[in-house]
């Protein structure tokens, strides 16, 4: 059986992505009228596959930030209307604090069923205003953060096992930020070669967007920066080699230092902060919202707990707990298998 506790291994931790608050930690300077977001996901699979979701939001309201959503911009960004199932109430906490609470149940019938489940946890990042004003820039409303779910059951000698998957992720969002990386190298780009030609410019772009993608997908931009800078060598070389000789087919004196330069900026230096902060602020502010937020997962089984990857037990309950940001690298992915013996 294997577990992790919230103070120890986490399936992403927040702390470790240290690559540029850019990508993983960003940049939240905090939420105004709707603020801290605890949402709680109870799930309950029975002996007969059936089983029960219960979701809890619990926003408190914290006017000393900088960045403000209003109750209408959470419901949208967050998807919590009563046409999707939740109920609204408003509380005060142990400290006389004003809280405002959104629940939702939903009953699964049957091991068939839990399908239905996908894709009902929502954060959008930006909206069309479709159905009211845009929240955000309009063009970014594909970025949204995910789940999916997977309960299945089999029977051996030993008994009935079941097992629960569950996936978290962001769809389009990595894309956006990468984007916004390769501003820097744009402009240096323009700078360096002013009458470069489009269709050139467009490959040069498109050799150091594949490499942010690589360099991603390896995990590399959760390392500390001298770890990243030895890690980041070797695509280094090959990058500056393959923009030399796309280079120099126009410009014959393009020299090897500027694409080292540029390239050791785009991958190991810092982000503008402020300028991170300002776009998302004011084109993705679900993506602060999210960061704002902390989802708690607790999971009850059938029968002995077999393994896990959560974070830690509360009796017979396996909790989980992480933000969306930990999955804007790679998605979350809570499992467990349990036994029902015979």
């Amino acid at each position: 059986m294997s577990h992790s506790n919230s103070e120890g291994k986490r399936i992403m931790r927040a702390d470790r992505i240290s690559r540029r608050q850019i990508m993983a930690g960003l940049l939240v300077s905090g939420l105004a009228s709707w603020g801290c977001v605890e949402y709680t996901v109870e799930t309950t699979i029975n002996p007969d596959g059936s089983g029960l979701r219960s979701e809890t939001m619990e926003v408190d309201e914290n006017e000393d930030v900088d960045f403000k959503v209003s109750a209408d911009q959470f419901r949208v960004l967050m998807h919590v209307d009563e046409a999707a199932g939740w109920k609204y109430e408003k509380a005060t906490d142990d400290e006389g604090k004003v809280l405002h609470v959104l629940r939702r149940q939903t009953e699964v019938g049957d091991l068939t069923r839990w399908s239905s489940l996908d894709r009902r946890i929502h954060i959008s990042a930006a909206t069309s205003g479709s159905r009211g004003a845009a929240v955000g820039d309009p063009r970014y409303s594909n970025v949204a953060f995910w789940n999916r779910i997977e309960v299945r059951h089999s029977q051996s000698a030993d008994g009935k096992t079941f097992s629960y998957r569950e996936r978290f992720y962001w769809e389009n969002l990595m894309g956006v930020l990468i984007d916004l990386e390769l501003e820097r190298f744009k402009r240096s780009l323009t700078s360096r070669f002013p009458d470069l030609d489009p269709e050139l410019r467009g490959e040069l772009i498109g050799l150091a967007k594949g490499g942010l993608w690589t360099t991603a997908q390896q995990g590399r931009w959760d390392m500390g920066e001298a770890d990243r800078a030895r890690a980041f060598q070797p695509l280094s070389d090959h990058l500056v080699e393959e923009a030399l000789r796309l280079a120099r087919t126009q410009y014959a004196n393009a020299d090897e230092s500027f694409f080292g330069e540029a390239f050791r900026d785009l991958f190991v230096g810092d982000v503008d902060d402020e300028e991170v902060g300002r776009f998302l602020e004011e084109k993705l502010p679900g993506v602060m919202l999210a960061g704002n937020s902390e989802l708690v997962l607790r999971l009850s089984m059938p029968g002995q707990i077999l393994e896990s990857n959560a974070h830690e037990r509360d009796g017979s309950t396996l909790v989980w707990k992480f933000s969306p940001w930990d999955a804007i690298v790679k998605p979350v992915e809570p499992y467990a298998e349990s036994i029902e013996r015979d």
